[in-house]
This record gives structure tokens, sequence and C-alpha cells, in this order.
């Protein structure tokens, strides 16, 4: 206690115990921190009254599980870890807002990463813990609106779509910018190299010709094939341990490096050209399949790079059969049935996408 004032003393502490990836947040209100007097709370905050801490716990913890964030809880000081999609890292804690932790007091706090996404991470969580059933989408909407003709056809693009083979040509250009940055020492270089690529082979954020034509210099090997290695690179595990700071651009390289994989291979997939390849290059087999299998591994350790994984996994093993015999020769179904099971209760993309790869493996 301050022999000063005569209440409890409070410090807000680095250090964490009670880490967990593989469970509820289980908060009793009797481990919740007195919040002092005149403390100053982010204003990303709530009081959340006549609700138990356990509770309040309960629906941040499917909040998160809902909106695909990985998290790491600290069950004892009723704090957690969250990283989302969009690279952005946050931190949320619980208070004893008055006796018998009546009311809870939730923070959120941004460490990283856009203000945008994280406001509206942030939205969705608050509004869980108030019990609030929000429309917030838990996975980004990706699909193309339905349209009555072919886009192609469509008068008001005609001009656009003329310019379309300067565009795709661009693209390519910027593969080699990419390359380039890529081989640089520094993390934030890195970083831009990767994003840029995610979106060029995205249909979505780019286009489908130039999507395609990236995801083929990408995937299949040409004048740009150290791209592939460059990026498959980044997914191993254990490079780069120096600091805080290195973990986690190195964890944010590696779940780049999966998208770009599952985009690229989705791509191909469909386009037909990732079955040729497969079968004429023994970098899939030696190489990527491996590396896709070990990420799926650690599933409870990275949700987002193992989710992503999958994706590519589906599009090898929809392409080619010899992919889909070396997989299954490698007992995977243990492997898909803990991902599985570990989505379900905290991750549901990660869920929705090893349910798929299960019932094409059954």
């Amino acid at each position: 206690a301050d022999p000063a004032t005569g209440r409890a003393s409070f410090e807000v502490k680095q250090e964490w115990s009670g880490l967990t990836a593989s469970s509820a947040w289980d908060v009793k209100g009797e481990v919740l921190d007195m919040l002092p007097e005149d403390f100053p709370l982010e204003r990303t905050h709530r009081y959340i009254s006549g609700v138990q801490a356990s509770v309040v716990a309960a629906r941040i913890s499917e909040s998160l599980r809902s909106h695909s964030i990985e998290v790491e809880f600290d069950c004892q000081k009723a704090k957690a870890k969250c990283k989302t999609q969009d690279y952005v890292s946050f931190r949320i804690r619980l208070y004893a807002g008055g006796e018998n932790a009546d009311p809870v007091i939730v923070e959120v706090q941004r460490r990283c990463g856009p203000v945008s996404s994280f406001m509206v991470s942030c939205r969705a969580i608050l509004d869980a813990a108030e019990g609030k059933v929000g429309h917030h989408a838990s996975t980004p909407n990706k699909k193309i609106p339905a349209v009555a003709k072919s886009v192609r056809q469509m008068k008001c693009l005609q001009s656009v779509l003329a310019k379309q083979e300067v565009l795709v040509d661009d693209c390519i250009a910027d593969l080699g910018r990419i390359a380039s940055l890529l081989k640089s020492d520094r993390f934030d270089q890195n970083v831009l190299a990767m994003e840029n690529l995610c979106c060029l082979t995205d249909p979505i954020r780019s286009s489908g010709a130039a999507a395609l034509r990236v995801s083929k210099c990408v995937i299949l090997g040409d004048e740009h094939s150290e791209i592939r290695e460059e990026v498959r690179a980044l997914t191993e595990r254990d490079v780069f341990d120096r600091d805080e700071v290195s973990r986690h651009h190195s964890h944010q390289l590696r779940q780049l490096a999966h998208v770009t994989f599952a985009n690229t291979l989705s791509m191909c997939s469909k386009s037909g050209h990732l079955a040729t390849a497969i079968k004429d290059q023994k970098w899939f087999h030696e190489f990527l399949i491996p590396t896709l299998l070990d990420e799926l591994k650690l599933a409870k350790v990275s949700p987002c790079s193992a989710s992503a994984a999958s994706r590519s996994l589906f599009s090898v093993m929809t392409s080619s059969e010899s992919a889909l015999r070396q997989i299954l020769e490698q007992d995977v179904m243990e492997t898909l049935k803990m991902a599985n099971e570990f989505g379900r209760a905290r991750h549901a993309l990660l869920f929705n996408d090893t349910a798929r790869l299960l019932k094409l493996c059954q």
C-alpha cells in the first residue's frame, strides 16, 4: 500500500504470465485490479455495469474469434494481446470499477498499425463487451457484385479497358522494384514490398488480368523467378529473433508471404496454369508443399498465416493429383483436425479454410 494515501499502489507492468493460445478467456472478478482514482484510461474504453467479468471476457473472446483476430490471453491479469489480419497490434485489459468488480471496465489500447483498421476492430470488441449484437463483418467481403452483363461490355468502362494492357505492363514493371526492396536489409522496405505484392496479386485490389499476370510471374517462374524463392524464404521461422520489434516484423512478413502464395496459387489454379507447373517443376513438391504443411502445424501460434497456408494447400490439392497424394502421405489429417478445432474455438477464418480441406481429404 502507498503510505502517503493508504490506498493500494498500482503500476502497469510489462511482463506477461499465464499466456494461453488454446482456451477461451476465463477471467474471474476477483483477479481484476481496482482502477485507481484519476487513472488516465484510453478514450477507447467502456464501463459495463451489472455483468460479471467472466461474461464480459467471454463476449470479447467470441468477438475476437468471429473477426479472426490472433490473441494471447493472460487470465490471471485479465489482459489480452491481439493482432488483426491488417497487422494492427493492440491490448485489451479489464479493470474493476467498484466493489465486486461492478462495473467492469474494458480498455482497448492500440500499439501499432493503421488507426482506421484498429477502430473497426475496437468498436466491434467494445460493442460485444456490452452485449450488443452488431453487424460487423467477421471477414472482409471480397466477392465481386453480380451484374446483368459482362463488365467488359459495359460502355462506361470501354476507355478503361483500352488501357488495361498498360496497367498490366506497369504491374510487371513493379516486380523489379519489389525484388529490389525484398533484398534490402531494412524491415520497413521488406514490408512495403510484400504489401505491394499482396495488392498486385489480389484481383479485387488490382485487376483480374494484372493479378493473373503477376501471379504467373511470381509462382510459376520466369525472368522474375527469384521473387518466388525470396517470398518462400520469408516463411521460414527463427530467422529474425533479435528483439520484440524484429519478431513483430518477421511475423508480419511471414503472414504477408503466405497471403501472397494464397493469392498467386488461387489465380493460377483457376486459370489452369498451376497443374502444369506442379507437374513440371520439383520446387512445388520439394519446397512449397513442406513449407505450407509446416505452417499449418503451427496454427495455434499463427492462425492467420495457417489460414492462408490452408488456402494455398487447397489450390495445390485441387490442381494436382500427385500433390494431393504427397500431402495425404504426410498424415495431414491429424494436423487438419487440430487446426480446425482450434479455429472453431478461436479463429473463424481458420476454421472455414481447414473445414474445406478436411472435406477435400475425405
